[in-house]
């Protein structure tokens, strides 16, 4: 699952986040990106993120930061979108992931399954994280950018001590598995949901080659 490799790989995951919002917010945007306007009933203009190498595409609020992560070994490429830093102490960010399959007849069903086996089997790794705390509240198959089929899972977890609720989607296409997962505490998840739905919604896999 994408929060165990950032735990595993960051141990820190809050203040390493919260550098790399820093660091985003001073670089240019990125020139594959355009203002996308979506019309009042969106409440926010979204920006167009495409990567052709990797075969995907996808919508996100205009006010947001991006940034690309090393991916370690078990990632092909790893993006987070985040809101601008709030003064209220919110955690809130997304992920985009894409993994190298081992072939092109791993299906949704096979890679779905394995991400959750992990999620199911993972043991506590560091102290900011508590399996006790982990709860899945949904998990069901839906079609995303019209037609194109996906997984949804959402699921409670304890880090760094506050209660985080997670949804995680999954996408095969070929040789790649994509994850779009995002993370925010309870408190905040509701909120943000509205701006990271059309994310999910805009979410577009094409014909793609090893990066």
């Amino acid at each position: 699952m994408i929060l165990l490799f950032i735990i595993v790989s960051f141990q820190q995951p809050y203040g390493i986040l919260q550098q790399e919002e820093l660091r985003a917010q001073q670089q240019p945007e990125q020139e594959t990106s355009q203002k996308v306007p979506l019309g009042a009933a969106s409440g926010s203009n979204f920006t167009n993120y495409t990567s052709p190498q990797l075969g995907f595409s996808l919508l996100y609020p205009s006010g947001w930061v991006n940034e690309e992560i090393p991916p370690g070994a078990n990632l092909t490429f790893l993006m987070s979108f985040n809101p601008p830093p709030s003064e209220f102490g919110e955690f809130v960010t997304t992920y985009m992931a894409v993994k190298n399959l081992t072939g092109n007849n791993t299906s949704l069903e096979k890679f779905t399954d394995q991400e959750i086996s992990l999620l199911k089997s993972r043991p506590v790794v560091t102290a900011a994280e508590d399996s006790s705390a982990r709860t899945i509240l949904e998990s069901e198959p839906i079609t995303i950018a019209g037609n194109i089929p996906a997984y949804k899972l959402v699921y409670t977890e304890k880090i760094s001590g506050a209660l985080s609720k997670i949804m995680e989607i999954y996408i095969v296409n070929g040789k790649m598995g994509y994850i779009f997962t995002y993370l925010a505490n309870t408190d905040s998840h509701d909120k943000y949901l509205p701006l990271v739905q059309r994310m999910v919604d805009s979410l577009n896999v094409t014909t793609s080659s090893n990066r």
